[in-house]
């Protein structure tokens, strides 16, 4: 016959809160803000809205390391699916170089308001960008 053992209940260990500073850096990214799930993610952030020349039209495909969902490409003329890809680009841009080929610096300040982004890229971006800052999250989207 066996005999099971009693089960042992863990108490919870009050967990270790670690307190992270953003960080500015030289290439334009900002260091882990703390709270949210993008904590150990770097965001990078274009030093001027002026040099991000993207397309506004056209069917296009974003590399792989941007986007590797299942839509491979995205029509920039239909807005709703421009925005998705800014969405994307804003999230994932691994260099500045990332932000200037997939964004358009007019289209991005016209967007802002509607971009669901999560609050540590709109803080990242808006902390830099004094125009965008001064447009502000809309309704519909996480408020900083």
């Amino acid at each position: 016959m066996l005999r099971s053992r009693p089960v042992r209940r863990l108490r919870p260990r009050a967990a270790s809160v670690r307190h992270w500073r953003v960080r500015q850096t030289s290439s334009g990214s900002t260091g882990p803000i703390p709270g949210t799930g993008y904590a150990l993610r770097r965001v990078v952030v274009a030093t001027d809205l002026a040099l991000l020349r993207g397309p506004v039209r056209g069917h296009w495909q974003l590399p792989l390391h941007l986007d590797a969902s299942a839509r491979a490409v995205y029509d920039f003329a239909d807005p709703d699916q421009r925005q998705e890809a800014y969405q994307l680009v804003l999230l994932e841009a691994a260099s500045l170089l990332d932000l200037e080929r997939w964004l358009e610096g007019t289209e991005l300040l016209r967007m802002w308001p509607e971009l669901y982004l999560p609050r540590n890229v709109r803080a990242a971006w808006q902390s830099k960008q004094p125009a965008l800052a001064q447009v502000g999250a809309g309704p519909r989207v996480p408020q900083l």
